[in-house]
């Protein structure tokens, strides 16, 4: 047991301690029921007013424990008066100050002790202490209480020497009262006074002559607080019943002050009967006026300090037949329940409080309540009421039971409105679990750090990260960082430090390895916590597994890479068909030209040069039209339009196109056997049409001479797929030639002969098939020729078959019209000389020609020409903005716009149409098809 040494204000203490009148005293209801209310709100069995005098602790009240005097050096309060607020010692076992004290060791064995200072004047004069015999905490209700007690008992410390003060004057008055005695007076029946005795004027400082023969005053009556009350009347209205009366009370002003005059009388009667006057006595009471009126003052202030206390106080008394009334309520039970207090000193409404709890709470809280009365245990609940205005609260009711003479049980009790807190800790509850849920579906875990003890607490999300069992105990901060790559560990400390250091937040990524060996990544975040001095306690952070993420975002990166070089080589090979297009354009078209011109028809051997000409350049650009396709395939950047198709049909266009090529090359080409029933296919007409003449042209170039190509048309199969079948007679291909067939500008050797090709036909016709939800097949053994099947879905289509491509393209006689205009806007001299010479072949024709946008804008303005043609490239401006301008300006937005260009690429196309042109042709230009197009246009 220590003994603490003396305050530093001892002297001043141990001098204000004896004004307070109170060691040694008789015990006061008061304080005893302040000790009971401490009891039975912090829930413990003793509680105790105590004074700490110089050798002694001297206990004023007490509950569960014997008043009187202790030993200064074995009291609890005398470490209690060395702070400044609460002491409070969850186990004295545990705290060496205590450990031995005879009340620990002996009755009542003490475990749990808290106590808070009494000051008055500055000086710590005791204690208001509560004491049990297990160890425990107070909950922060509790302790603003004990608080709130003992600041009501140094009011009562405070209000003992006033009410000391106020006894001592009232002796005093007493005793002057039987020295002097009160002073006696006489009325006549007129209430005129005709005689007052000596104390009068000792009294009021009044000669007796100052009243005689006067009536008496006609004043208002006083309450016992000297305030008038209206239903009490005057004294003249009391004096005129004639009948005796006592302390009646009034102001009557003197020399003196204004002095509350105590008056009692009886009327007096003659002989006869007939009232004489009054025969009385009057006190001077203005010292009880006053100490009525501090005392009431007093209870006011106690009302007041009571009303500062959430919730309210009661006493629930339940009988032997389970009927509940309220001995005490207080003024707390408006606020809480909603109804008035229900009690009158009688404690009635038995309706109470069952009638306001939730239907349920009903159950649980009748349940407990008849368990406290049984074991006559603490009861503490919290539960909802549904007050008379409909309003839903929640209560939290601590009492303490004691049992009754007859046998029921009295708690003690204090209940709190809780719904506030209660709503927070719901909404919170439920953020939690909003926030859980989200956190699991993110995949995001939590963990905290304790700075001193290095331990580490991981949530069950966090160990799946990391790759741990959860839950994991003894996990520190070290073997976190034991966890991440060897690579990453410096930064990680490093970041862990720098956060702390600056108090901000780290978010970073590092590796880990997983105790299977796997190497995962982890997205961390992270922040310090801090004292109120601002020294680190602690971290807290998340984490999450960001390993499939990184893989998504490479795979993102390289995705997005691997467009920008498609792009780039689609504008590569875009630019290069362009460039290569424009001088064909010139070389195909001039030579056209030259055989079309039967004024100046070339002899034979010339006529078999320019035709070895045209052949070359139409071989070179079906070269870049294949690549061009090709790169379109690539980046999936063509669209087909399938619909229902006559495959017989479309044989037999082909093998009409491809019949020329078959003859040069000594080939027969037999059309194939009718199918039994029509075959018709879900594919793109112009799509099927490169395939079919892929294969035809693979087909003769490839076989021997003389040989022949044997072409089969198949009725649908059972899984809905029509077969065509092209079979040759040609050398054959191996397996391992097989293998690389369909590999861009892999001709297997052939590119040694002198057969053409360019190695990409049959990679664009499997690509074709493919995009229309088919398959191409290719059977070939050496020396025995090769057989390329394609395999298209079934049509069953009811409607007519849509023309083929072929069909759609063939030559049409060029229908003769009158005179028309043309204008013809180009920025490249060799095509305007072109465009020219082909016009001249139809003389009533007439060709305007502008080199730039602004001047076709004026020319379009002026003649309104028939047909516009536009180049898509010009100095000034290009074709998209031109026509753009043209369907804006009224009087050119009717014009017919055909696009002429040496650009190819789709996407182009498809924004030339898109932004208004009727049409789009390629250069090279095919010159018998623009004369035939162009005779259908000017002649409609």
């Amino acid at each position: 047991m220590q003994t603490p040494p003396a305050p530093p204000d001892e002297a001043h203490r141990l001098a204000v301690l004896p004004e307070r009148g109170l060691l040694d005293s008789k015990p006061e209801a008061s304080f005893d029921v302040l000790v009971d209310t401490a009891a039975r709100l912090t829930g413990c069995p003793i509680a105790s007013v105590t004074l700490l005098d110089e050798g002694r602790q001297w206990c004023e009240a007490a509950h569960g424990l014997a008043a009187g005097e202790l030993p200064r050096e074995t009291a609890f309060c005398t470490h209690t008066v060395l702070g400044e607020t609460l002491l409070e010692v969850p186990d004295t076992h545990g705290d060496a100050r205590f450990a031995d004290d005879p009340l620990v060791l002996g009755e009542p064995h003490v475990r749990f002790y808290a106590g808070e200072p009494l000051r008055f004047r500055g000086a710590a004069l005791g204690v208001l202490c509560v004491m049990d015999t297990r160890a425990r905490v107070l909950s922060a209700g509790e302790r603003e209480a004990l608080k709130g007690l003992s600041r009501l008992v140094t009011e009562l410390l405070i209000g003992r020497r006033r009410l000391n003060a106020l006894r001592d004057e009232q002796r005093r008055l007493l005793d002057f009262g039987r020295a002097s005695g009160d002073w006696m007076w006489e009325t006549d029946a007129q209430l005129r006074t005709t005689w007052v005795s000596g104390e009068f004027e000792s009294v009021t400082g009044l000669a007796p002559q100052a009243v005689l023969g006067r009536p008496m005053a006609d004043l208002p009556l006083l309450d016992a607080r000297g305030m008038v009350s209206a239903h009490r009347g005057s004294l003249r209205e009391l004096m005129a019943r004639r009948q005796a009366f006592s302390r009646a009370l009034t102001a009557k002003p003197t020399p003196r002050g204004l002095l509350h005059i105590s008056r009692s009388a009886v009327p007096v009667f003659d002989d006869v009967g007939g009232f004489a006057g009054y025969r009385g006595t009057s006190r001077d009471v203005t010292a009880q006026v006053g100490a009525v009126r501090r005392s009431r003052s007093h209870d006011v202030l106690l009302r007041k300090l009571s009303a500062q206390v959430p919730g309210a106080l009661f006493q629930l008394q339940m009988s032997l037949d389970g009927r509940y009334s309220y001995p005490y309520a207080s003024e707390g039970v408006l606020e809480v329940f909603g109804v008035e207090r229900p009690f009158d000193g009688l404690g009635s409404d038995s309706t109470l409080p069952l009638r306001l709890l939730h239907a349920e709470d009903r159950a649980g809280v009748v349940d407990s309540l008849r368990d406290s009365a049984r074991r006559l245990s603490p009861w503490q609940r919290e539960y909802r009421i549904v007050r008379d205005d409909g309003a839903l609260r929640w209560l939290e009711t601590r009492a303490v039971p004691e049992r009754l003479d007859d046998g029921g049980t009295l708690w003690h009790g204090y209940a709190v409105d809780v719904t506030d807190r209660k709503q927070t800790e719901l909404a919170l509850r439920r953020s939690e679990e909003r926030w859980a849920m989200a956190a699991d579906a993110a995949g995001i875990g939590i963990a905290e750090v304790d700075l001193h003890s290095g331990a580490m607490l991981l949530d069950h999300r966090a160990c799946l990260n990391h790759g741990l069992p959860h839950p994991l105990d003894g996990f520190t901060l070290d073997d976190w960082l034991g966890t991440v790559h060897a690579d990453d560990q410096d930064a990680a400390r490093r970041g862990l430090q720098g956060a702390l250091e600056t108090k901000g937040t780290l978010e970073t990524r590092y590796r880990i390895l997983r105790p299977d060996g796997a190497e995962a990544t982890l997205e961390i975040t992270a922040r310090g916590r801090y004292d109120a001095h601002g020294v680190p306690i602690g971290l807290v952070g998340t984490c999450r597994d960001v390993t499939a993420q990184l893989a998504v975002e490479r795979l993102q990166r390289d995705k997005e890479a691997a467009e920008r070089a498609n792009r780039a080589k689609s504008e590569f090979l875009s630019r290069v068909s362009h460039e290569l297009r424009t001088p064909l354009n010139g070389i195909l078209g001039f030579a056209q030209l030259m055989s079309l011109d039967r004024a100046s028809a070339l002899a034979p051997e010339q006529q078999r040069r320019l035709d070895s000409v045209v052949r070359a350049g139409r071989h070179l650009l079906g070269l870049i039209n294949d690549v061009l396709d090709v790169a379109r395939i690539e980046s999936e950047d063509f669209s087909l339009h399938p619909v229902c198709v006559d495959l017989e049909v479309a044989v037999a266009e082909c093998l009409t196109l491809i019949q020329p090529l078959a003859q040069e090359a000594g080939v027969s080409l037999p059309l194939p056997a009718h199918p039994r029933t029509p075959c018709r296919v879900h594919a793109d007409p112009r799509a099927l049409e490169q395939v079919l003449m892929n294969l035809l042209s693979n087909a003769i170039k490839y076989n021997r001479p003389g040989g022949a190509v044997e072409i089969e048309i198949e009725p649908p199969s059972a899984d809905g797929l029509v077969r065509i079948a092209i079979r040759d007679e040609g050398c054959g291909i191996s397996e391992a030639q097989q293998a690389s067939l369909f590999q861009p500008f892999n001709r297997l050797g052939a590119e040694h002969t002198r057969t053409e090709g360019s190695g990409l036909g049959l990679v664009i016709s499997r690509q074709l098939v493919d995009a229309m939800g088919g398959r191409l097949h290719v059977h070939s053994r050496p020396g025995s020729g090769s057989t390329f099947s394609v395999d298209l879905p079934a049509s069953h289509s009811a409607g007519e078959a849509a023309p083929a491509a072929a069909l759609m393209q063939a030559a049409a006689p060029a229908a003769r019209t009158g005179p028309r205009e043309v204008l013809y806007i180009e920025d490249e001299p060799l095509n305007m000389v072109l465009m020219e010479e082909l016009f001249r072949t139809r003389p009533e024709w007439t060709l305007l020609v502008a080199d730039d946008g602004a001047t076709g804008i004026r020319i379009a303005c002026e003649s309104r020409p028939d047909l516009v043609l536009i180049d898509m490239n010009l100095p000034d401006t290009n074709g998209l903005a031109l026509i753009r301008q043209l369907r804006d300006d009224p009087r050119t937005r009717p014009l017919r716009c055909i696009a002429l260009s040496a650009d190819a690429m789709s996407e182009q196309i498809d924004a030339a149409r898109a932004a208004g042109f009727d049409d789009y042709w390629t250069k090279p230009i095919d010159v018998q098809r623009v004369l035939r197009d162009l005779g259908q246009l000017l002649a409609r």
